[in-house]
């Protein structure tokens, strides 16, 4: 099946997709260095560095799609708007972006489409902005199922939770997602154990720079990371300063901020920074800012006193060691925390195949 991603960041949607054996026939990214990673890692699907806004569909569908028909339309139009880290402003412009989406959605006619968004879009307007989504693809004859997902239900090592609007063309099809046995939930030492004593680059991130692994993988999750890799990639982290590295040393696994000897503590900021990961528990949400360990979240290393590492925080959104992320340090944790999780999209796609 045939499928268009739009607002496809670096590709996480599009991966689950594909290992659900669909086919991404054209993606449409407005960040440049996001759409380097996503063509770096989809050599076989056309990616465009373009404004939604400013494209029109029809040219699109001659140009690169041949007017092939289109059996599915996924994406995640910028949720920042909705986010309840943000200032969930009704007037935000990035919230219009998702009736962009809905108008690439009326052009085309796709079997389905999945339209992925965060949970505080729920409430947004007190629930006046998805009543008013609902009622556009109504109009346009899509059905709308509103399915709130936990990453952790779906083979992700994290807390995550996020939003998919999920239609159907002419009728009123309901997707079941399948949720994994709540004893197989995977915890950060399933990701990482196997790296957890490999120190990563701190002075440099070219994309050459890798490492041997030191020990096979030691859970299934690992084996699926590591399945076409043979070599550690992207193993890039900030290298601390000593007053930081020292402070970091005094707060154990699952402990953050608040946990800090007075001396140490910061006069100002979020209480719920410095947050360091415990091996036995789920990770809490990786966000674009999970290389910053005075970020609010839980981004320092285990046992080892600095933030994770990109390829760590990738390893926490399922993102196997063959996916490489483009750009410097920064661009690459922000494309890893604002991806949706493969596993999670696979559980989504693979929902949807069993329809058809």
């Amino acid at each position: 099946m045939k499928i268009i991603d739009i607002f496809s960041g670096a590709g996480g949607l599009s991966l689950g997709f594909k290992q659900a054996n669909f086919q991404i026939v054209l993606s449409i990214e407005l960040e440049k260095v996001y759409c380097e990673t996503y063509k770096h890692n989809n050599p076989k699907s056309a990616c465009l560095n373009e404004d939604i806004t400013k494209i029109n569909c029809e040219e699109m569908a001659n140009r690169y799609l041949n007017n092939k028909e289109i059996d599915g339309i996924i994406g995640g139009p910028p949720c920042q708007g909705y986010s309840s880290v943000g200032n969930r402003n009704i007037n935000d412009p990035r919230n219009t972006l998702i009736f962009y989406f809905i108008k690439w959605v009326d052009f085309f006619q796709p079997e389905f489409y999945v339209m992925e968004n965060v949970p505080g879009i729920l409430s947004m307007n007190k629930g006046g902005v998805v009543k008013k989504i609902k009622k556009i693809y109504q109009d346009i004859n899509y059905s709308c199922q509103i399915e709130k997902a936990r990453a952790l239900d779906h083979g992700v090592p994290q807390k995550r939770k996020r939003v998919f609007f999920i239609g159907f063309r002419g009728n009123s099809k309901i997707i079941k997602l399948q949720k994994e046995n709540g004893k197989n939930s995977h915890l950060v030492k399933d990701a990482i154990s196997d790296i957890l004593d490999i120190p990563p680059f701190r002075k440099s991130c070219r994309d050459e720079m890798t490492m041997e692994y030191i020990s096979p993988p030691k859970t299934n999750y690992q084996k699926y990371l590591r399945r076409n890799s043979r070599k550690l990639s992207n193993h890039f982290a900030p290298n601390h300063g000593k007053v930081v590295r020292e402070r970091i040393s005094h707060i154990k696994q699952g402990e953050n901020h608040a946990s800090l000897p007075k001396e140490f503590k910061l006069k100002s900021g979020y209480s719920n920074i410095y947050g360091r990961l415990h091996l036995d528990r789920p990770a809490d949400t990786i966000t674009g800012n999970c290389g910053c360990i005075s970020a609010p979240g839980r981004f320092i290393h285990p046992i080892q006193d600095r933030a994770i590492s990109v390829r760590e925080a990738a390893r926490l959104q399922s993102f196997p060691d063959d996916y490489m992320f483009k750009g410097n340090l920064n661009q690459k944790y922000k494309q890893v925390g604002n991806a949706v999780p493969p596993l999670m999209a696979f559980s989504l796609a693979k929902a949807i195949r069993e329809m058809f």
